[in-house]
């Protein structure tokens, strides 16, 4: 009768190949851009080294060929980005100075609970001029936690940084924001990406309800390709006040699945990526 209990209570394996499918197919995925993101996710919290195996063992999970990665690491060596070394037979890579500059804040986001924003509000408008010469200042604003409006025209809550010292500054109360304002800073495109994260993640949410664990290497999968696609939709905004979100808004939904899922997915990831970042044999299945 014990037998049959535990028959009855098993679990199903966990569709993994289904669930990397959902998210891959989110998106373009530039290979690249996808181990940036394994450095930052997996290989920076781990002292920032990687043998360029247990990286061609995540991208490979996911369906990079080897020749593409090959490729994307030359390139973002070429850039800067990276580090590459040797040891014997064996090669290495590390996030170089301007990797780690550009990550760590970054990072500040991804991982962080929704933020609380709110007033006085601020309004800053740049000096006319030609808008190729605004790209510094537009970037740096944006950084800073500033919204455009418009070209050369931004609105920043209490917690932005400071503006830059050539822009005329207005605080106050934010009386009203209409609809072609809140067009302007989230746009029907990125509305529609986060809805479609959203429900990839739900799928994903379902499968670990009903299945075992994923095995070590496909939950590094998993983890890799949901950060990747977060961070590639958060990074294109700053963190917006719930007061002039459009209706039907799902980052912050986005944001619960991923920091939820990103914790049960860190059991049998970290188990793989303990092993494989410091060159020993990596866990299998259970």
């Amino acid at each position: 009768m014990a037998r049959y209990s535990r028959i009855m209570t098993a679990r199903a394996p966990f569709p993994a190949d289904a669930m990397i499918a959902a998210l891959a197919e989110l998106g373009e995925m530039r290979v690249w851009s996808l181990v940036i993101t394994i450095f930052g996710d997996s290989v920076r919290p781990r002292g920032g080294v990687a043998p360029a195996r247990a990286l061609g063992a995540v991208a490979g999970r996911i369906g990079i060929q080897p020749g593409a990665l090959r490729v994307a690491l030359h390139r973002l060596a070429q850039d800067g980005w990276i580090l590459r070394s040797r040891q014997g037979r064996l090669s290495y890579c590390r996030l170089s100075p301007r990797g780690e500059a550009e990550f760590g804040p970054a990072a500040a986001r991804i991982y962080a609970p929704a933020p609380e924003l709110s007033g006085p509000w601020r309004l800053a408008a740049a000096a006319p001029g030609p808008a190729a010469g605004r790209d510094a200042e537009a970037q740096a604003m944006a950084r800073a936690g500033w919204i455009a409006l418009g070209p050369g025209l931004w609105l920043g809550p209490a917690q932005a940084g400071a503006a830059s010292a050539d822009v005329a500054l207005v605080e106050g109360r934010l009386v009203r924001l209409p609809g072609w304002a809140r067009a302007q800073i989230v746009g029907p495109d990125l509305c529609a990406e986060y809805a479609a994260l959203v429900r990839a993640l739900g799928r994903v949410e379902a499968a670990f309800a009903g299945a075992e664990l994923p095995d070590p290497l496909d939950a590094v999968a998993l983890r890799t390709l949901m950060i990747h696609h977060w961070r590639r939709l958060l990074l294109r905004h700053p963190d917006l006040p719930a007061d002039i979100l459009p209706e039907g808004w799902q980052g912050e939904t986005c944001r619960a699945r991923v920091l939820a899922l990103h914790r049960a997915l860190s059991g049998p990831a970290d188990r793989w990526l303990d092993a494989a970042l410091a060159g020993q044999e990596t866990p299998e299945a259970d």
